[in-house]
């Protein structure tokens, strides 16, 4: 019965509905029907405790194809997300873990705002990583948790005001190894375009093209005078990278 009441709220997704999430509606739609009675009520309750405890929703969908909802698995998960009432506030915050056991693909989908602050780039890969080696198993039970509980802990560390970031040590060599080939290339650009230059051994070297009137019959070199200009040049550069984004959110999307 609990089973067939799911599938039949997961019809109800092609029907727009934008109202705000209360604590009555449910956060595990298991359409694919991946889990058992007691697996769902569990995680059932506990995407409802981490929900309203940080005022960020957590959702798992499960579906047989996502081509149903979207021409790809995240723009299905954003078309679901966006096309209920999923969400808390007026920034409508969430995150949603969607499956689609078809071809075994997945995506996640963070709404802009509240949401994406506590769950950046790298915090989603790292969110990712908690899950997809226990769906590879088909532990749907485990990876679930795994995503509900890494949620939690990401909404805890934001609210502590330590959001989880890329740690420095993986940012700075990088950059160090960016800075130093930039500068080893200025250096080989500069030095190419040097003129050779030399100490002259006789002093017509030294004379200009009026002649030199001397009062003695020696000369002595005493200095070069040597004047120099930092040469600039303009250039323009970019660049872009591709990611899951779109429908009010940002995400990922993959296999598992």
């Amino acid at each position: 019965m609990k089973k067939r009441m799911m599938t039949w709220l997961l019809v109800l997704l092609t029907v727009p509905s934008f109202a705000e999430q209360t604590e009555d509606d449910l956060l595990i739609y298991d359409a694919a029907e991946l889990l058992n009675e007691d697996e769902w009520l569990e995680l059932e309750l506990l995407a409802d405790e981490i929900t309203w405890r940080y005022n960020c929703a957590v959702y798992i969908v499960t579906i047989p194809d996502y081509e149903d909802y979207g021409d790809s698995p995240y723009n299905a998960a954003a078309n679901i997300y966006n096309t209920q009432d999923f969400g808390i506030g007026e920034e409508r915050s969430g995150v949603l873990l969607m499956l689609s056991t078809w071809d075994r693909d997945y995506a996640l989908y963070i709404r802009d705002g509240y949401a994406k602050s506590m769950i950046g780039k790298y915090a989603l890969s790292q969110l990712e990583d908690e899950f997809l080696d226990d769906f590879a198993n088909d532990d749907w039970q485990g990876g679930f948790e795994d995503y509900l509980n890494t949620c939690a802990d990401f909404f805890e560390k934001a609210e502590q005001g330590h959001p989880v970031r890329k740690p420095l040590t993986k940012v700075l060599p990088g950059a160090l190894g960016i800075g130093l080939g930039l500068a080893l290339l200025v250096c080989l650009i500069l030095k190419a375009k040097m003129k050779s230059v030399r100490k002259g051994v006789e002093a017509d070297t030294y004379v200009s093209a009026e002649g030199l009137n001397l009062t003695e019959r020696y000369d002595r070199y005493t200095h070069t005078t040597k004047t120099s200009r930092k040469l600039s040049s303009d250039s323009d550069s970019g660049g872009g990278s591709s990611s899951c984004s779109g429908g009010g959110g940002s995400g990922s999307s993959g296999k598992y």
